[in-house]
């Protein structure tokens, strides 16, 4: 993956990356309150899809539908932020494998939607420890982070 990345860096004058991954949901049906990193397991024939269709349109590379998955974001869903990144990077390697197959996955990385103290209540560490499972739990499928 990185190999990859650093050779269309050096060839190409521009990257194309996918777009709103949530204006796509929306558009699917996706109701408002709904997590969107649990339809990773519940529908991942749309999120294959969409990613198949941004590989149409053109995109290098295209996000895992995980922006939002980090363990306080996700406490009352019943699923883990391993299980949602893992099923969000092989639905997205499922429609590049299908329609791109040197097309890239990355790993999509959103805020964690706490605040780190003084202002808000969110250490340092938790913070870190929170970024950092995420990105262990995609660790064995190498995606590049974003």
């Amino acid at each position: 993956m990185a190999d990859r990345f650093r050779e269309l860096l050096k060839t190409r004058d521009y990257i194309i990356f996918d777009g709103a991954m949530g204006t796509m949901l929306q558009a699917a049906g996706m109701k408002m309150g709904e997590t969107p990193e649990v339809l990773n397991i519940t529908r991942p024939e749309l999120l294959v899809s969409i990613a198949g269709q941004y590989y149409n349109a053109g995109s290098d590379v295209v996000y895992a539908n995980t922006f939002g998955a980090n363990r306080y974001k996700l406490e009352e869903c019943g699923k883990s932020v391993e299980e949602l990144v893992t099923a969000g990077i092989v639905n997205a390697k499922k429609a590049r494998d299908t329609v791109k197959p040197d097309g890239l996955v990355a790993l999509d990385v959103g805020p964690i939607g706490q605040l780190l103290e003084p202002t808000g209540v969110l250490s340092f560490e938790e913070a870190y420890v929170c970024r950092d499972s995420k990105g262990r739990s995609s660790c064995g499928s190498r995606p590049c982070c974003i």
